[in-house]
């Protein structure tokens, strides 16, 4: 178990329950409870899991909580501190228990918005297979520190010390350790943060702001699924089972935990159905208009002939041409089958005020709206057009400016973006500012949603087929183009360097490094892939983008880049 790493899939869930006291000869301040419960599942929609990750449901769920703030907004600097029992409250969250219960308290009124819970531990246990001489089955108990704080006893304890307990047939076998916690946030709304050794989760209430003041009797329940909460990867060892957490005794060999719910307690809103981000597409991506070409120094009339250097780059085929229609207000893009909101918002808002004014947006007769994830936002680029990327037909007005996803970065405090400018996509601090345009449709990956076909992976959302190991040399932009355009593979003479948006097909926005899908892409390097996709100026430079993050940027034609091909699946 040694180089544990907690870094729990974001999966929590606040409802929020308000209701008035009677206010005649009723109580002057609020009531106030506070309670919350581990549930095995809710909500109607799941983020997809970890490719090649296995997954188990915790047992025994118990959660020592040490502070509880309400807050006006993410960034409140005086927050409402609402007084616990003790120094630590310890909730068993699998029956469910009352973390605050203040009758007739007065505390100060306000609209707030948010909860914010200081955690001290977290307990629970898991099934598992040790590995002493023999190989017995049991119980493996996990206690870990999320914040420094004197245990029972007096015993001091510091933040990602844990304490392992494997027991079977009665007999114990225990041993201790220490992590990093690596908290991120949440693709649900919720933030963690582990400074100063302190475990503290923020999220918003769904459901809106709740109000405290004089005759207000307000009920929160903390409720988060816990199901598959548990993750790791299968180790190849003798005597381990592919599908059981394995653990060897000493744990110099386990099967270390891939995500463990530390992170994940009161981190999220999925039982709201509040919260679909969509990780892949589920339609073709749309390509960009023809409108210039590039010999790879300068800007050509025409497409280079077959067999010509720069010849099957962007523009020289069109698969998906973008298709728009508008009623006004709404966008509709009949490639993808989303819609748009055709005019953007005045002003910038922040990561959670983006994702609130969606949410709360009335417009062309649906309700609807969100916050785009990455790769939706991505297909609204139109490169064959700079300051702004986008069709300004369709898209009237739009800034060329930062605008959010609803998509966090992996393992980092930060969330996805796209500048309408040129067309980059990188992250942002999400409490920093950016501008917003909402989207609507269903999302239903198939599952699965690659089917690895000998040499080559099947892209079964985006109708794609793509050469399952890139090429083992890095190559510059002239190269990887006829390295594309002359490969035969799989009976297939039809294959093309990928567009810059059919590459952000590609990224898992799960993973770092590599940001893709490592086990139908087994072996991909976490470096930057060209795509067939120039710039007008200057016209010696395309876009690439890196799997060790997801990102996109320009780069001069003469650069050493990894090459991955794609063909359409007709």
């Amino acid at each position: 178990m040694r180089g544990m790493r907690f870094l729990g899939p974001s999966a929590a869930l606040v409802s929020v329950l308000l209701g008035c006291a009677d206010g005649t000869g009723g109580p002057q301040g609020s009531d106030v409870r506070i309670a919350a419960q581990a549930v095995s599942d809710c909500g109607s929609w799941a983020p997809d899991p970890q490719p090649g990750v296995q997954h188990q449901t915790p047992a025994g769920l118990r959660a020592g909580v040490n502070s509880a703030e309400l807050l006006r907004g993410m960034r409140d600097p005086d927050p409402l501190e609402l007084p616990l029992a003790g120094e630590i409250v310890e909730l068993d969250l699998d029956a469910g228990g009352v973390l605050v219960q203040l009758d007739d308290a007065q505390l100060a009124e306000g609209s707030y918005s948010h909860i914010r819970i200081g955690l001290a531990y977290a307990v629970y246990t898991v099934r598992a297979r040790a590995h002493a001489g023999v190989d017995v089955a049991g119980q493996l108990r996990i206690d870990m520190a999320l914040s420094s704080h004197q245990g029972p006893g007096g015993v001091s304890r510091s933040q990602g010390q844990y304490t392992a307990s494997f027991s079977a047939y009665g007999q114990t076998q225990t041993f201790s350790g220490a992590t990093t916690l690596d908290c991120t946030l949440s693709a649900w709304g919720g933030i963690a943060e582990t400074s100063g050794e302190a475990f503290r989760v923020t999220v918003p209430l769904p459901g809106g702001p709740v109000e405290i003041g004089p005759g207000k009797t307000v009920s929160v329940e903390l409720r988060f699924p816990v199901r598959d909460g548990f993750g790791w990867r299968d180790v190849d060892a003798a005597g381990f089972v592919a599908g059981e957490y394995d653990v060897a005794m000493p744990p110099e060999i386990s099967e270390l935990p891939d995500a463990l719910l530390e992170c994940s307690l009161f981190m999220a809103d999925r039982c709201q159905g509040e919260a679909v981000v969509p990780l892949h597409p589920t339609w073709p991506m749309p390509d960009c208009p023809v409108v210039f070409f590039s010999d790879g120094q300068q800007v050509v009339d025409a497409c280079p002939a077959e067999g010509q250097p720069a010849s099957g780059q962007d523009a020289c085929y069109s698969i998906h041409p973008p298709d728009y229609g508008s009623d006004g207000e709404r966008v509709h893009d009949r490639v993808t089958g989303l819609d748009w909101q055709r005019l953007v918002p005045e002003g910038e808002l922040d990561w959670w005020q983006s994702r609130d004014y969606c949410a709360a947006l009335d417009l062309a007769g649906f309700e609807d709206w969100r916050l785009p994830s990455r790769i939706e936002l991505v297909s609204l680029l139109d490169f064959s057009r700079v300051d702004p990327t986008i069709d300004l037909d369709a898209f009237p007005d739009t800034p060329s400016e930062f605008f959010w996803t609803a998509s966090p970065v992996p393992f980092a405090n930060l969330a996805y973006g796209v500048r309408f400018e040129l067309g980059f996509i990188y992250d942002h601090d999400p409490f920093g500012s950016g501008r917003v345009r909402c989207v609507r449709g269903q999302y239903e990956p198939p599952a699965p949603r690659y089917r690895v076909e000998g040499d080559v992976v099947r892209d079964l959302g985006a109708g794609l087929v793509w050469q399952r190991e890139s090429f083992a040399v890095p190559m510059g932009w002239l190269d990887a183009l006829a390295a594309c355009e002359d490969l035969s593979l799989d009976s297939r003479e039809d294959w093309r360097l990928p567009t810059l948006k059919e590459l952000q097909v590609l990224v898992d926005g799960r993973r770092m490094q590599p940001s893709i899908d490592v086990q139908a892409f087994a072996g991909t390097p976490p470096e930057w892939f060209w795509s067939s996709t120039p710039i007008a100026w200057p016209p010696d430079q395309g876009w690439a983008t890196s799997y060790t993050d997801g990102y996109a940027s320009i780069h001069d034609f003469d650069e050493l880049h990894r090459v991955r091909c794609v063909c359409s699946d007709e």
